[in-house]
């Protein structure tokens, strides 16, 4: 009788045991002069930006006008008091940003972020990093850039910033111009022109809202405001200390990625991809909580800004029917008081403006701008002196004898006047009439 061979069992190895969830390694601290432009950019950039975006929620404007009460307030009497020195009061309607106000203003901000910094720096010193500081201020730089390109942009995509070429110009010697008149007389010109750039603002401004397209929109708008800053200080244009403002904006924005640039553009070397992710989590309710709320701020820029864009476009455009006398005119013959005046009070040119604007210039060379009322059925002209504290107002009747004549009837300074104009024959205009062209076996430079 046989007997089985005995099963072979192999032996059961034990368990290995769990293995321990890798612990992501303690990201770098920060070198100490990147901690302390931090400090300072995130001082600076909140003293000269806030309150916005106030002025998108109601009542905000309520707030910022507050707000910019309190430092127009507060920083000419700080200077006062420490420098002796008295800061003018600009006027309470001003197209300048450039005034002696924001020159002083601007200068404190700077002097109260280093004493920021160093206060922050002192009680802060231990920290070794501000990643979710950083997102937050480049989230609000970016919204600050972009509301301020779609609002540049969209009044150039439907032209109103610049208008067109009218008789004042025509009429103005070259000579006279202003630096800043030649440059919008240069914009006016160009519907073309106006609408590339007003598009690159607004393609900018668009590439903000997105962490993914920040940098090429970084690229766009440093490009762009490098043009614009440019501009406003060769042109001697009041807007100087604005747009540098958005251009350092763009270039924080662009700042952590300038080694991956050189890498990738100067030195055609492979980088390491940009970390996009948020420093922090948040639930997944929050976050499509936030990204809702997103939607709804980014639709409001847009919608907001193209609105305003197309109503200062609908408001130029339907400003009312051009006024008939519109033109330019020679004066032929001035008398004042009964008497024939060839002096420098005499006027030497009348011109009327598509916009409604009279500019009356004299022999002696001097110019006055006026808004005009213009009455056919009573046949007077109301012409109202501007941009002056106490404006004079002019009324004048007005009768043609044929169509390329116009004699003025009225009452100046106390004397009344009679002004014999011829109007000057503006079709033939070479600036206005020569177009564009593909083929040109010469260059035509006059």
């Amino acid at each position: 009788m046989s007997t089985a061979a005995p099963l072979h069992v192999e032996p059961v190895p034990p368990p290995e045991p769990a293995a321990t969830p890798a612990v992501p390694p303690e990201p770098a601290p920060w070198p100490l002069a990147a901690r302390i432009a931090f400090r300072f950019t995130c001082v600076l950039v909140l003293l000269t930006c806030f309150p916005y975006p106030l002025d998108n929620i109601p009542g905000g404007y309520t707030v910022i006008a507050e707000v910019n009460s309190f430092w127009s307030t507060v920083v000419p009497w700080l200077v006062l008091h420490t420098t002796g020195f008295e800061v003018t009061e600009p006027p309470l309607i001003t197209g300048s940003g450039d005034t002696q106000l924001e020159f002083v203003k601007a200068g404190f901000f700077l002097l109260l972020s280093v004493v920021a910094t160093l206060v922050w720096s002192i009680l802060d010193a231990r920290r070794p990093r501000y990643p979710r500081a950083h997102h937050f201020l480049r989230v609000y730089v970016r919204y600050v850039l972009a509301g301020a390109m779609l609002g540049y942009g969209f009044v150039k995509l439907f032209p109103s910033q610049f208008p067109p070429i009218g008789e004042e110009r025509l009429a103005q010697p070259l000579g006279e111009f202003s630096p800043m008149g030649l440059l919008w007389t240069f914009m006016g010109y160009s519907l073309g022109y106006n609408i590339l750039t007003g598009g690159a603002e607004v393609l900018g401004g668009l590439l903000m809202f997105f962490r993914r397209t920040t940098t090429l929109g970084a690229l766009v708008l440093v490009g762009v405001l490098t043009n614009v800053v440019a501009l406003n200080f060769f042109y001697d244009v009041p807007v100087k200390l604005y747009s540098l403002r958005l251009l350092l904006l763009a270039v924080f924005l662009l700042a952590p990625d300038l080694r991956r640039l050189v890498d990738v553009l100067v030195l055609n070397r492979a980088t390491r991809p940009a970390e996009i992710q948020r420093p922090f989590h948040l639930p997944r309710r929050v976050t499509w909580g936030l990204l809702a709320a997103k939607l709804v701020l980014v639709g409001h820029f847009i919608y907001g800004n193209a609105i305003q864009g197309w109503g200062s476009y609908q408001r130029f455009q339907s400003s009312g029917p051009p006024p008939a006398l519109m033109g330019i005119y020679d004066v032929e013959g001035f008398h004042r008081g009964g008497q024939e005046l060839d002096g420098g009070e005499r006027w030497r040119r009348f011109s009327i403006s598509p916009y409604g604007h009279v500019q009356i210039r004299t022999a002696g060379n001097s110019r006055t701008r006026f808004s005009l009322v213009e009455s056919a059925e009573n046949k007077t002209l109301t012409l109202t002196e501007l941009w002056v504290a106490e404006p004079k107002q002019l009324t004048l009747t007005f009768e043609k004898p044929d169509p390329t004549h116009l004699v003025l009837r009225g009452d100046q300074e106390g004397a009344p006047i009679e002004v014999h104009l011829r109007k000057v024959d503006t079709s033939n205009s070479l600036l206005l009439n020569r177009g564009f062209h593909w083929v040109q076996e010469q260059p035509f430079n006059r």
